[in-house]
């Protein structure tokens, strides 16, 4: 069975497990909470929680759990898992980064810290070093860890308005010694609509990394964005920057 718990915030929902969970449970219980939910938020954090007195999930509960993943696809903010059931601890961690939004797990003796992560208010922590150049027209970006989606909405609150002001840039440089990746499949996404964006008003893209990235985006970047491409090495930063003021 599922329990609905509605005690945890106005953005918040939450779902206990219990037995065997049936597929009348998502359709008559969970699925209709997190509708009635939404009609006053559009993004909701879940708190899931698989307790010990977990027996099992019938085929068409995990079917009906697969088809709410979908429709409500764009729905979440942050989903706290909570169980110390094995398998489903090991698939979350599998397919986390597929779905748009923060999803950690936590044991059953966390379920405290579930609720509290799930309370947080979201804060600005980019990890993207930026840098601005008015003379040269150049930005610099410099991912420090996993980007994150906010990361990109970062970027964008500074390049854009630097782009205003100076016009279509000379280049864009990516220094990184190792491209650390994204946090999440939502951070991926932003990053492409990031591409999508600006690649037309930037004149060259300069990949700076001991990465492999460098090397992809050198062969397969001119078929899809406008902007001259290429791969230097990480030790080549003033090289890539002569590269792209060559022809200015």
């Amino acid at each position: 069975m599922i329990k609905v718990l509605n005690d945890m915030g106005d953005d918040i929902i939450g779902f206990e497990l219990s037995g065997v969970v049936t597929g009348d449970d998502y359709e008559q219980i969970l699925i209709p909470a997190i509708k009635e939910k939404l009609t006053t938020n559009e993004k909701l954090k879940v708190l899931y929680h698989v307790g010990n007195d977990f027996d099992s999930y019938e085929f068409k509960a995990m079917l009906d759990d697969a088809m709410a993943g979908m429709e409500f696809f764009g729905n979440w903010e942050k989903i706290a898992v909570v169980s110390d059931v094995e398998w489903i601890i090991n698939a979350v961690k599998i397919f986390a980064f597929m779905v748009p939004s923060k999803v950690r797990t936590f044991t059953n003796k966390q379920i405290e810290e579930a609720k509290a992560w799930l309370k947080e208010e979201k804060v600005l922590t980019p990890k993207l070093q930026i840098l601005l150049d008015e003379k040269t027209k150049i930005a610099i970006l410099e991912p420090k860890e996993e980007l994150s989606k906010d990361d990109f909405i970062y970027a964008n609150s500074l390049i854009d308005p630097f782009i205003s002001k100076v016009g279509k840039l000379n280049g864009i440089i990516i220094y990184t010694k190792d491209f650390p990746g994204w946090s999440s499949f939502s951070a991926f996404l932003e990053h492409m609509e990031f591409i999508k964006d600006h690649h037309k008003q930037i004149k060259k893209l300069a990949f700076v990394t001991d990465s492999f990235v460098g090397e992809m985006a050198e062969r397969v970047g001119s078929h899809f964005v406008s902007a001259e491409v290429k791969d230097f090495d990480f030790t080549a930063l003033n090289e890539a920057k002569n590269w792209i003021l060559e022809d200015n």
